[in-house]
């Protein structure tokens, strides 16, 4: 057997940095939203070397158990996102329903932010969502905007369809399929 020379020998990740040295801090990354989602975000962020943040307002989330630090707070609120933001390297959200303006000011102050914040007013306005596509002629299918019930029962011709809020819905909670004109009252979202 030949005897290993010094470069190939194992290195030892647990011992101690030599003295006047120091490992970089691991990077802080926050998720805005503590669903599913984030908790998916978790386990694979559970492969890195990363301390993880989470801010939901609810204590019992599905994400609140697996991150680092636990934030309860509104997502949808300034001064909660701001101040939950203000100390991490990255941000990410789980749901578009959180308040963009704070994440502007973050991003100005050097936090990055995924996704883009100017991307996340579009994503979170499904009006905007749908002009937006059509604008830079990216396929989508044919949409009419209503601003209210009444002007559903103009649109017969336009069956079947699918009823979406502008903002705050998402599927299962402001969607809603309509087959045919007994269906326009679903509309009532």
């Amino acid at each position: 057997m030949e005897k290993a020379s010094d470069s190939t020998l194992p290195i030892d990740i647990q011992s101690k940095p030599q003295a006047g040295t120091e490992l970089p801090a691991q990077p802080k990354a926050g998720i805005l939203g503590g669903g599913q989602l984030g908790r998916m975000l978790l386990q694979a962020a559970a492969n890195y070397p990363v301390e993880t943040f989470v801010m939901e307002n609810d204590s019992e989330c599905p994400s609140a158990h697996l991150c680092h630090h636990f934030t309860k707070g509104d997502i949808t609120n300034f001064n909660d996102v701001y101040n939950f933001g203000k100390g991490l390297d990255v941000i990410t959200i789980e749901i578009e329903s959180v308040n963009v303006e704070a994440l502007e000011k973050l991003q100005l102050e050097g936090v990055k932010i995924y996704p883009n914040p100017a991307a996340l007013r579009i994503i979170k306005d499904k009006i905007l969502q749908k002009q937006f596509y059509k604008d830079y002629e990216i396929p989508t299918s044919d949409f009419i905007i209503t601003q209210n019930s009444h002007q559903l029962l103009e649109l017969e011709h336009f069956l079947p369809a699918v009823h979406k809020l502008g903002i705050g819905g998402y599927d299962g909670k402001g969607v809603q399929i309509i087959h045919t004109k007994d269906d326009f009252e679903k509309g009532n979202l």
